[in-house]
C-alpha cells in the first residue's frame, strides 16, 4: 500500500513540474516604432477563448504626434503606398478610439507592435470570430444563423473589446460610431489588405478586404 500511494504521488509531482505556465502578459507603457513613441490607448487587455482557440487581444495603437505625419518615405494619398491617415489630438474626432492607418504602414513600419505582441493575420480575424461563437466566414444581418445580428455585434463589443472607430481618407474621418475596421497584415490584392469589418447595421467581416491607402485601427494580438 505504501508503494502505491508513493508512486501516486511521484506521478503527480511529475504532471505539476510539466505543466506548462501562461506567460505573464507584458503590456508596456510605451515603445520606439519607426513613427517614433507609440503606446496603447489603454493597458486593458482582451482574452478569447472557445472552439479550441485562445487569443489574447490588447486595445488600439497610437502614436505620439499623429496628426503631423500623414505620410513617410514619399508616399502619396492616391495610391496609398506610405500613406498614413491618424487623428490624435484632432477636436474634430471626439470618441478617440485610436490612431488610424493604412496597411502599408501597419505592415512595414518598424515595431508599430511592441515587443511580445504582432500584427494580427487574417486567420487571427477568422479565428476571433469561431472563438466568439460564429462560422468565421463574411456575413451580413440576414446570414447570422442561431444568433440575433445585435448578440453578434455586442459580443464583438464587449467580449473583444471592438469599437466603432470608423475609417480615415486623406485626413477626414468617416463611419465613427457606425463602423469598426481593424488591419490585418495578411494582403489580398496589389490595392487591397485583409481587415476585421463589422457596423451597426448588423454587417460582420471577418474576411473584408480594404483599400491600402485608407485608415483603419490597428490592434496587436499576443505571440
Amino acid at each position: 500500500m505504501k508503494k502505491l500511494i508513493y508512486f501516486a504521488m511521484i506521478l503527480a509531482l511529475a504532471f505539476v513540474s510539466c505543466k506548462k505556465e501562461d506567460k505573464p502578459i507584458t503590456v508596456p507603457e510605451s515603445w520606439e516604432t519607426g513613427l517614433g513613441v507609440a503606446s496603447f490607448v489603454t493597458d486593458q487587455t482582451w482574452t478569447v477563448s472557445g472552439n479550441g482557440i485562445k487569443q489574447i487581444w490588447s486595445d488600439a495603437v497610437q502614436t505620439v504626434d499623429c496628426g503631423n505625419k500623414t505620410s513617410f518615405d514619399g508616399g502619396n494619398s492616391e495610391t496609398g503606398a506610405y500613406n498614413i491617415d491618424c487623428r490624435s489630438n484632432n477636436s474634430f474626432f471626439p470618441n478617440y478610439k485610436g490612431d488610424l492607418f493604412s496597411w502599408r504602414a501597419v505592415t512595414e513600419v518598424q515595431n508599430l507592435c511592441p515587443e511580445g505582441w504582432r500584427v494580427p493575420t487574417v486567420q487571427d480575424f477568422t479565428d476571433l470570430d469561431i472563438a466568439l461563437g460564429f462560422n468565421g466566414e463574411n456575413r451580413e444581418p440576414t446570414e447570422v444563423n442561431g444568433h440575433s445580428w445585435q448578440d453578434q455585434l455586442d459580443t464583438y463589443l464587449t467580449t473583444w473589446g471592438g469599437a466603432y472607430g470608423g475609417l480615415c481618407s486623406d485626413g477626414w474621418l468617416y463611419n465613427q460610431d457606425f463602423s469598426g475596421a481593424y488591419w490585418s497584415q495578411s494582403e489580398d490584392s496589389a490595392d487591397n489588405g485583409f481587415s476585421m469589418h463589422f457596423r451597426t447595421s448588423g454587417r460582420v467581416y471577418p474576411q473584408g478586404s480594404g483599400t491600402k491607402r485608407l485608415g483603419y485601427t490597428l490592434r496587436c494580438i499576443h505571440e
